[in-house]
């Protein structure tokens, strides 16, 4: 995969993607495509955390967190990063806290945890992820989307990063003492001077310590008691 583009990769396999009918997805004809669950092959077993196993009080616990493929460390391979949540009602000790996890590509169908070396663990609601190279050196940078401070890491090419979140003025945070709930972003060109912008969208505004729980609401769907949120969820 060396010297192919991310581009010209997705390109590559939307041209060798088969295209199938709507009559045929509706009618459950076999497509000739299957997936296979191969994580543990690969040597994915860290455990994804977002909000109570059991129970959900906050909207934000029902949403999850995304991902990334990406070639952080120019090899040729995409590696991917993890993001991860928290909970509530847990105070993690540092060892166990989880952290969204920076896996790379052993050219081999498995991954090695890369996250303490590459210094990017961090604990928090994250939420989405988006990948590009922001000062034109040809390594990536990630932006990683949290309810609370986002970060953005750089990468210094030699397989490490850096949080200059606060520093570049993105963190997202609005000063007035609330947390913002942001999601997805993502990295263009938007003026066409060369250098990549930012596009960070954002939810509702959600404040544990006011926000009603579901059987104070009460807020229902169809009978049940669920996180309240606005309506229509």
């Amino acid at each position: 995969m060396r010297g192919v583009s991310r581009r010209g990769f997705v390109r590559s396999l939307c041209a060798a993607a088969p295209v199938f009918s709507f009559d045929r997805l509706i009618a459950g004809q076999p497509l000739g495509v299957q997936f296979v669950n191969v994580a543990r092959e690969a040597g994915r077993r860290a455990k994804t955390v977002f909000g109570s196993e059991n129970r959900n009080k906050f909207l934000l616990e029902t949403t999850g967190c995304g991902c990334a493929f990406f070639d952080y460390d120019n090899d040729g391979w995409l590696d991917i990063l993890l993001v991860n949540g928290t909970r509530f009602e847990d105070n993690w000790p540092p060892d166990l806290a989880p952290v969204s996890r920076l896996v790379k590509n052993n050219r081999d169908g498995t991954f090695t945890d890369v996250t303490v070396a590459a210094g990017i663990a961090r604990t928090g609601w994250g939420q989405g992820v988006c990948a590009g190279d922001l000062d034109n050196d040809g390594f990536e940078e990630l932006f990683v989307t949290y309810w609370g401070d986002c970060s953005l890491w750089h990468n210094n090419g030699k397989g490490g990063f850096t949080d200059i979140a606060t520093r570049c003025g993105v963190t997202t945070n609005p000063g007035n003492g609330q947390a913002r709930w942001n999601t997805g972003c993502a990295f263009l060109d938007y003026d066409r001077d060369g250098n990549l912008d930012l596009f960070v969208a954002n939810y509702i505004d959600f404040d544990p310590k006011t926000t009603p729980l579901p059987e104070s609401g009460p807020c229902l769907y169809k009978g049940l008691l669920v996180a309240c949120g606005p309506p229509g969820l």
